[in-house]
């Protein structure tokens, strides 16, 4: 972005303040509860536990959150412009597939934010509108075994040996910490309901992700969806959402995929 200030200016109270638990339940309401009851200091403040009791994923589905990964979540003020949500999203995504390319790791991103090998997951994004919040749940599979009966990878295996956790933490603050920078620098440039476009946060998702050229099935919970869309992924439009082609075209901003070829 020619001109623009170091995005990361835009966004270094992204763990500025860092929060450490051991074992809780979960951590996303915990995370809202403190930002209600100390608001002045909640917008980018991070919590991270060693290990998640009953952690859950999108429409609660269980997600195993064993010691050796890294457990987060994040509190932010939701001052996003209307069209930027889409983007807002997609940032988590291109971050974690930012790490995995510093790492040297042969992982993908599948829209919107997961970060996948082959199929088997390594990262799940969740994001929640709680009052004035956006409360951001991040979990990675790191050095913790990725349990058997889910499709589930880990940094680590990618890598054939562990990974210092701290030094993951910090390198996935970094990007998210600069691609949230780049959507604060779209924002300032953008009117209020005018719509992006084509810009750098698009370009690098595309970069990371092997969504489009995919057959794929979309639906907003594909658990609790009997017949879900089937066409293929063009492409990722500049507002973050994902033009797909099948019967009709349909342009979506949320929901979930799978790969069927």
């Amino acid at each position: 972005m020619a001109g623009a200030i170091d995005p990361r200016r835009r966004a270094e109270e992204l763990g500025r303040e860092i929060r450490v638990l051991g074992s809780v339940e979960r951590l996303m309401p915990l995370a809202y509860e403190l930002a209600c009851r100390e608001p002045r200091t909640a917008h980018g403040r991070l919590f991270r536990a060693e290990r998640l009791s009953a952690a859950r994923g999108r429409h609660g589905r269980l997600w195993v959150a064993e010691t050796g990964g890294l457990w987060l979540a994040l509190t932010l003020y939701d001052d996003l412009l209307p069209a930027t949500r889409g983007l807002f999203s997609l940032v988590f995504g291109i971050a974690l597939g930012a790490l995995a390319a510093k790492l040297d790791l042969p992982a993908r991103v599948r829209w919107i934010n997961d970060l996948h090998h082959q199929g088997r997951k390594i990262a799940g994004v969740l994001v929640q509108k709680r009052g004035e919040w956006l409360v951001v749940g991040i979990g990675i599979n790191v050095n913790n075994p990725p349990p058997s009966a889910f499709p589930a990878e880990s940094l680590s295996r990618l890598n054939g040996g562990p990974l210092p956790l701290d030094e993951v933490l910090e390198r996935f603050l970094d990007h998210l910490r600069h691609y949230y920078g780049w959507l604060r620098e779209i924002e300032s440039r953008l009117h209020p309901y005018d719509s992006p476009e084509e810009n750098p946060l698009i370009q690098e998702f595309r970069r990371f992700s092997d969504t489009p050229g995919r057959c794929v099935a979309w639906a907003p919970d594909l658990d609790h969806t009997p017949e879900p869309f089937i066409g293929l992924a063009e492409r990722i439009l500049p507002d973050g959402s994902l033009l797909l082609r099948g019967a009709e075209t349909r342009v979506v901003s949320s929901g979930e995929i799978i790969y069927l070829f």
